[in-house]
This record gives C-alpha cells, structure tokens and sequence, in this order.
C-alpha cells in the first residue's frame, strides 16, 4: 500500500464523516422541530415510541442524536425516563439502516450523481428549505463517494501479509469489539466505523468474522457521543444516556455468547447473519450485506432479550444510578440553562413551569372566597406562602425567557416568547390581587367580628364560581393552545361584567330595605366585588394573549369591558 493509497484511504474516511454530518444537519434541519414534536407525541406507548425512535434515527441516521434529543427531551421533563428507554431501543435498530444501504455495492457508482444533483440543486434553490433539502442529497451522494475512495485504497491491502495477518488476530472477538470501540470513539460515528467494515469487504481486505466483532464494538463506542452530550444536562437527562450503554452493553454480550458457540462448521452467530443475508439475497453470496445482516441482528436479538426484562433491568439501573430526588425547596421544576441551545424546547419548558401556576392559583382562589364564610386559622398564611410561590416562578419565567430572546427564534418561537412573558405577568397580577386585596378584605371583616349577609355571601360564592370557571377555562385553552376556547372566554366577558353590576344591584336593594348586616359590610362587600372582577381581567388579557400566540389578534369587538 503506497503512501497515496494512504492518503485516499484519510480523505475518503473524511469526506464519508463530512457528507454523514452534512445529510444529518440537513435532514434535521428540514424537519425542523417536528422531531421534536414526534418525540414528544409518539411516545406515549412503548410499540409507538420503539416506532419512533426507529423513525427519527433512520431520517437522522445517528442513534447518538436521537438519544442525545431524548435526554434533552427528558431533561426539559417534557418526556419520562421511563417513555425514552422504548425510543432508545427503537434508535438502536435504526442506526442499523444505513449499513443495509452500503452493503448495495452498486449504489457507490451512484455517488457522483447525487453530488451533481445536491449541489446544482442547491444553486438553482431560493428557499431555505428546498436549500436543506439539497445539500442533504449532496451529503448523500458524499458520503458513498467517501465509501468508494476508502474501497480503492485499501485492494492493495489483500496482497499484504502483513496486514492479513493484523486482520487475523482480529478475529478474536474480544481484540475485534475493542478495536471497534476505540475507532468508533475517536470518529463519534458507528456509521463511520460500519461504512469503513464494508468498504474494507468491497475491497476484498476483511472477511466476516473479522467485521462482526469489529462493528459490535462500534455499537458501545456510539454511546460516548451521548454521554458527552448529556453532561451538562440534569440527572434525569444522565441517566437516559447511561442505560444506551446498558442496552448495547446487553446486545454485545448475547451476540458475543453466540459467537462462542461452533455451529453448522462455523460460529452460531455468523452462521445466522449468513442464513438471513441468503434469504434476502435470493440465495446469492454477499459479503457486505452479510456484515450489514449481522450488524442488524444485534439490536434484534437483544431487544428479543431485553423488552420482556425491562422492569428488573430499571430496578437494577435505578439502584445502581438513582433518579433525582425531588426538590426540597420550592422553585422552577423545569427552567434548565443546557436547554438554551433548543429554543423551542425551552419554551416548552416555560410553559410548563406556567401551568404549575395553574393550581396553586386555584386554591389561592378557593381559599380567599371560603375566608368569607369558614375561616381557619393559618388560611391567610397559606395564600400569602403561596403568593411567593407564584412570584417566584413569574421572577425565574421572566429571566428565563430574556435568555431565550437571545437565541435564534424563528417567528412563531418568538412570538411565544413575548405571550408567555405577558401570560406569566399576568398571572401574577392576578395571584397579588387575591392575596393582597381579596385576603385583605378578608382579615378585616374577620378582625371587625363581621360577616356578610347570607344572600351577600351567596352573591360573591356565585361571582367567585364564575371567576374560577373562567381561570380554569382559559387555563385549559393555554395548555391546548385552542384559540376557539380562548375566544369562548372573551364572548362570556360582557355576561360576567353584567352579573357583577346585577350583584350590585342585589346589595343596594338589601342596604335600602335596612338590613343590618349589609349596611355593616357594605364597604368590603363593594369591594370585594370589584376584585373578583379584576381577577377576571386578568382572566381576560391571558385570553387575548393566547389569540395573538395563535396569530389571530382578538377583534375589537371581542374585547371585554375592563
């Protein structure tokens, strides 16, 4: 092998990486976040989060991304541990496509019709997208280009005693699995390593009891690129890259046992990878799909193995990796700085910290109101403890998202941007007007040795249900992000204020027919009608700030009286 053969045998192995990262980014690119969104919302069984995985993996061609996303997606807390381990397994299988591709020896000749179209497809395109769509043809067409250069370099090698006898020791599976973990540790790509097995099969330099144990090694070393992805991540996030080790781990070790055991004058393992590549094959021998077939055979008999285990196999992972207790101290449950780089998940953080307002705001609603009728000592230091809270995560919301500003948005990710920051503000108003006007009137008519007329009472428990229904409805709408449901909120508006001026009719008909204990309350009674209506403001203004998340600001005609 002269030193030019050499240098085809770098440039090839680096144009076969570049057009690999270059297919991926665009690939990703052009799907945008709806990978992320498929994540998110495939995987509520594990059949359809395997599907998914599998999915996402074949059209980014890189398990380490996909578990890399996962453990974004599970650190974000918008995806379960227990939801990511299906499409980690799913992502196993399918970082095997790629290798059935390169095992069509013909499809190498192909490659430079890909680049051609790639790249003058690239010229003549004008939008962004038709551009991705482009270059990850190009990256295509680069990558099997990358494939027949290492090929080519490496005949010389078949008449290399040398080298033959390297690659016999190789053999051996444990010496095999080690070289593979280690090459596939320094390039970051299993792909790469698989690519570099077939086209060393193509060239007649490696046969496959030389490439199985090569390539299973290559399917540990993959899992670096996710544990290096995941450290600045939280813990759930480690975790969901750590147990990708422990699947391969499992799936290395089974095709390693069968690869102990003599079968049909050869190993049990490779004399299944032939039998499968011959009945795809039609009968005909292939030694590159024979590599590719037992490259796939891995995932396959170890998911087999490991699907009917998965509940001991997360105990005995949970013991020896423990998932994150939970937080002692009240604050944000999902705002995490390593999220940034994903603006999109990010603010799908945002909301979810947003809609744990949700509850606590009702009960600091429910509380005030019940104040009036059943007091218990500690109600007024719990709506004030609960007011903090409720600051707390409108401060961290707000720091959050001027982070977020700072990243590149597109336009409906900025748009969010500015709603959620106006929809966490509001929230708080809302939240201080029943601590500090609602409690308020509360303590004062209770340090009076008052209390409201019965009808009175009835009065403001009937306009206080309106309230919560309200916050509740609009509340439903954010999560949903349904502009039609935040629309229904608005139409109900002039009713709630027209039901407020008829209880105020109510109390002034109670003070001229001469009832005591109206004439003794009037003051908060007035003004405690006149609060619930402004928590129905805010009620509101979230309304109208999901329509305008929505793209539809609301008409003027939908504005409510304020």
């Amino acid at each position: 092998m002269s030193i030019y053969n050499a240098f085809d045998l770098l440039g090839g192995l680096g144009v076969f990486l570049f057009g690999m990262v270059m297919m991926n980014n665009n690939l990703t690119a052009l799907a945008g976040n709806r990978l992320k969104s498929l994540l998110i919302e495939l995987t509520k069984t594990k059949p359809r989060g395997y599907l998914t995985g599998l999915g996402v993996t074949i059209v980014n061609q890189s398990s380490s991304a996909t578990t890399v996303l996962e453990a974004v997606l599970v650190g974000a807390g918008l995806m379960t541990f227990q939801q990511s381990l299906a499409v980690t397994l799913g992502a196993e299988l399918g970082s095997t496509f790629l290798g059935q591709l390169f095992a069509f020896p013909k499809i190498t000749r192909l490659a430079t019709l890909f680049v051609a179209l790639g790249f003058f497809a690239y010229l003549l395109a004008s939008k962004k997208r038709h551009k991705s769509a482009a270059n990850a043809v190009l990256g295509f067409g680069l990558l099997f280009l990358g494939m027949d250069l290492m090929s080519r370099s490496m005949e010389p090698l078949r008449s290399s005693a040398a080298f033959l006898s390297l690659m016999a020791s190789v053999e051996t599976p444990i010496l095999g699995i080690l070289v593979g973990l280690a090459f596939t540790m320094v390039v970051q790509s299993s792909g790469a390593t698989t690519g570099l097995v077939i086209a060393m099969a193509i060239s007649g330099t490696i046969n496959l009891a030389q490439a199985v144990p090569i390539n299973l090694g290559a399917s540990i070393g993959t899992c670096v690129t996710a544990i290096i992805g995941s450290m600045s991540l939280n813990r759930e996030a480690k975790r969901c890259a750590y147990i990708h080790v422990v699947f391969q781990t499992m799936g290395v070790a089974v095709a390693y046992a069968l690869l102990t055991i003599p079968f049909g004058g050869d190993r049990l393992y490779l004399f299944m990878a032939r039998e499968l590549s011959a009945f795809f094959s039609g009968g005909q021998l292939n030694l590159p799909r024979e590599i590719a077939m037992a490259h796939t055979l891995m995932p396959v008999l170890n998911h087999m193995l490991v699907f009917p285990l998965l509940p001991l196999i997360v105990k005995g992972f949970d013991r020896l990796m423990p998932p994150e207790p939970p937080k002692e101290s009240f604050g944000p449950a999902y705002l995490n700085e390593a999220m940034l780089s994903e603006p999109s998940v990010a603010l799908f953080q945002v909301k979810k910290e947003i809609l744990r307002m949700q509850p606590i705001i009702e009960h600091m609603l429910d509380a005030g109101v019940r104040m009036f009728s059943t007091w218990k000592p500690g109600d007024g230091k719990a709506i004030r403890g609960e007011d903090r809270q409720i600051d707390t995560l409108r401060t961290e919301i707000v720091r959050y998202l001027t982070k977020v500003a700072r990243t590149p948005l597109s336009e409906s990710d900025g748009r969010r941007q500015v709603a959620y920051l106006f929809i966490s503000s509001e929230l708080e108003n809302l939240a201080d007007v029943i601590d500090g006007n609602i409690r308020d009137r509360a303590k004062k008519l209770i340090g009076s040795d008052l209390k409201l007329s019965d009808e009175g009472l009835s009065d403001i428990q009937e306009l206080a249900a309106v309230v919560t229904a309200n916050f509740k409805a609009v509340m439903k709408a954010f999560d949903d992000e349904d502009a039609d449901a935040a629309r229904a909120v608005l139409a109900d508006a002039e009713a709630s204020w027209e039901l407020q001026k008829e209880l105020r009719r109510k109390h002034f008909t109670r003070l001229n027919a001469g009832v005591q204990t109206s004439i003794e309350t009037t003051e908060i009674h007035m003004e405690l009608l006149n609060h619930l209506h402004r928590v129905n403001r805010h009620v509101y203004q979230v309304a109208q700030a999901i329509l305008e998340l929505a793209g539809e600001p609301a008409p003027e005609g939908d504005r409510p009286s304020l």
